[in-house]
């Protein structure tokens, strides 16, 4: 069939639906840092609670807000949520590091679709710049502790990624766009709900030729990703529910080197690829009327980063994650509120190996280590809608010291007003990396590192009329035992040990959002944050780098039953770095990224679609010599059926 003859069939066979932001456009808002009741969040307890229901700070950002500003990763989209600092190795692919409140980039966890994403192949971080945006029904980002609920590494808080599906019969979407630096990005997905019975799935892929990061007229430094994602959720009887997930990606980055006698990147034939394969089965039964569920689960992951130069191998990691996981809650009514309570098993098995192309190299290795946990959490909310829970974790760890987390959180609305507070500690286990080494030989691991420590607590008001709403919230927080890299100026090797002073982390975040007009949202939000370090006790406090102290976002959102238009700035202050040519603090200049972006609806179910990413061309240092792209310009097409 001709192209035109398909396209004109596909226009008439669409079906008359109204854009649902132009029905419902509080829907659009870019940030939803709300609480409308309506909307759960499945991170912030062991089991969905109501984001009334909770103290803990949370934002979400929606489909409809993703489809918005139609960017191409999930880290572009981290930078509009409050308390978080995003920094990227110069183009689309490099490594990517995101901190919360402060924390460090290994200091929260990532799931999607409940699956634990962080790489066991690297230092403990799950590679933001691997995930693309297509398929992707919501972000949630929780901040502060949650290690009482979910262990190792989630001290600065968690970033939990929904997956898209039907709630009742057909979904079919895709699209397709292109711009500057050669990058094309596309997909599609679907699925189909039916009484007992879900699937849903989607394959995706981005190439870009990038950009020379070295800026000395060399190669373009490039990315290629291909990810695939399914889920299907079957109800096999009355009382029990299967559900299996199934994930892969498969990416390849291009870099350059660094010269450390210039200070600046050296133009280089290196190439990254890294591999992950994620699966997730459970069973779930529910008993007495629905108020007793019992979980069992296994999560497996597989990752793999294989590092070349001008193609020829030089050295690899690989990490595997085994997570066996039991839990059973009840419900039950008394004295006038609500009760649940908790109480869960998880078995976590994790392996490592790397191997470098000298076969002699130090590097060369095989490790593994086990952790087994017990958890327990209690909620409690009353008619008055006052709502408090309380968790309490306990790990045993084959490899170092045992450890045992908690976390309180309580609620109370006054009116239009709501009081939340927080209370929790948390801990970040050392990596593989940590402990045993990695590439070069030069670099030496500590066996006898021990887990790093937080403690943190958080306070706020909310006030919320109608579509208008403002949020206040007060965070403190210190580290303790905190993993550092020393370095041996004789023999110049380099290694980890724990610190004996302490980091602290203290702030302010603001978040708002109003109905201008009919369909037009406006939502903002500011972060204070005052970060510090201190490697040894009694020493003076230094500034953590890469970590702004003023940062920001502000976003406009339109959307009319004929085109939608979306305007997003995501304001970094300055930053402390180091420059590692001549080991001195220098600092990053501010900026600010403004996205304009937005959609034509040639009929309800087809779009045309425009943005332009860095539209001020603003001068975007996330890492000290490495310069983001520039503004770039993109178009495509999107369906959904």
């Amino acid at each position: 069939m001709p192209i035109a003859s398909f396209a004109t069939l596909l226009l008439a066979a669409a079906a008359p639906a109204a854009n649902p932001c132009a029905e419902k456009p509080e829907d659009c808002i870019i940030i939803a840092d709300l609480k409308d009741p309506s909307y759960i969040t499945v991170a912030a307890s062991r089991t969905p609670v109501a984001l009334t229901g909770t103290g803990i700070s949370i934002s979400q950002i929606r489909q409809p807000q993703i489809e918005g500003l139609s960017l191409p990763l999930v880290k572009d989209y981290l930078t509009l949520v409050p308390g978080v600092a995003v920094a990227q190795t110069g183009p689309m692919g490099a490594q990517t590091q995101v901190r919360i409140r402060g924390a460090e980039a290994n200091h929260s966890i990532s799931f999607i679709d409940g699956i634990e994403m962080n790489d066991p192949a690297s230092s403990g971080e799950f590679r933001l710049d691997t995930l693309l945006s297509h398929g992707v029904d919501r972000i949630e980002v929780l901040r502060g502790p949650q290690s009482a609920l979910w262990g190792s590494q989630a001290i600065g808080g968690v970033i939990n990624i929904v997956t898209r599906a039907p709630l009742a019969g057909t979904l079919f979407h895709g699209e397709l766009q292109g711009g500057s630096l050669g990058t094309v990005r596309g997909g599609i997905g679907g699925g189909w709900a039916g009484e007992n019975l879900t699937i849903s799935g989607q394959l995706s892929g981005l190439s870009s030729d990038g950009y020379d990061i070295a800026r000395s007229g060399g190669d373009r430094d490039g990315y290629d990703n291909v990810t695939a994602h399914g889920r299907i959720e079957w109800r096999a009887a009355p009382e029990l529910t299967l559900l299996m997930v199934g994930r892969h990606q498969d990416s390849t980055s291009r870099f350059d080197g660094f010269n450390f006698v210039t200070g600046v990147p050296r133009d280089e034939p290196l190439a990254t690829r890294s591999r992950q394969t994620a699966l997730r089965a459970e069973a779930a039964l529910t008993l007495l009327d629905g108020t007793w569920t019992t979980r069992a689960s296994f999560m497996a992951v597989r990752a793999d980063n294989i590092n070349r130069r001008a193609g020829s191998f030089q050295n690899r990691s690989d990490g595997e994650r085994d997570l066996f996981r039991l839990q059973s809650t009840g419900l039950f009514d008394a004295a006038g509120a609500s009760h649940s309570l908790t109480a869960a098993l998880d078995v976590e098995t994790e392996r490592f190996s790397s191997r470098d192309a000298n076969a002699q190299a130090a590097s060369n290795q095989r490790q593994r280590r086990r952790q087994t946990s017990l958890v327990g959490e209690y909620r409690l909310t009353l008619d008055s809608g006052v709502s408090a829970g309380a968790a309490v974790r306990h790990d045993r760890n084959d490899r170092f010291a045992d450890a045992t987390t908690v976390r309180f959180d309580a609620v109370a609305p006054i009116g239009d007003f709501r009081l939340h507070a927080a209370f929790g500690t948390g801990i970040a286990d050392p990596t593989f990396f940590d402990q045993f080494g990695f590439f070069p030989g030069s670099f030496r691991g500590n066996p006898n590192l021990v887990p790093e420590r937080s403690r943190s607590f958080e306070a706020g008001i909310g006030w919320a009329s109608g579509s208008t709403s403002l949020d206040v919230t007060l965070f403190d927080a210190n580290l303790t035992n905190e993993i550092i890299g020393t370095f041996d100026n004789i023999t110049f090797i380099a290694g980890v040990a724990n610190a004996t002073g302490r980091s602290t982390r203290r702030g302010v975040e603001v978040a708002g959002r109003a109905e201008l007009a009919k369909g037009l949202g406006l939502t903002a939000n500011y972060t204070y944050l005052d970060a510090n370090q201190q490697q040894t006790a009694g020493t003076a406090m230094v500034r953590e780098v890469r970590r702004p102290r003023h940062s920001g976002s502000i976003a406009l959102n339109y959307s009319s039953r004929d085109f939608d238009l979306s305007a997003a700035a995501a304001i970094t202050g300055a930053r402390g770095d180091t420059d590692f040519a001549r080991f001195v603090p220098v600092t990053l200049p501010a900026y600010t990224i403004v996205t304009l972006a937005g959609a034509w609806h040639l009929t309800p179910r087809i779009d045309l679609t425009a943005r332009i990413e860095n539209a001020l061309d603003a001068t975007q240092v996330d890492v000290f010599a490495y310069r983001g792209p520039g503004i770039t310009v993109h178009g495509g097409i999107r369906f959904r059926l």
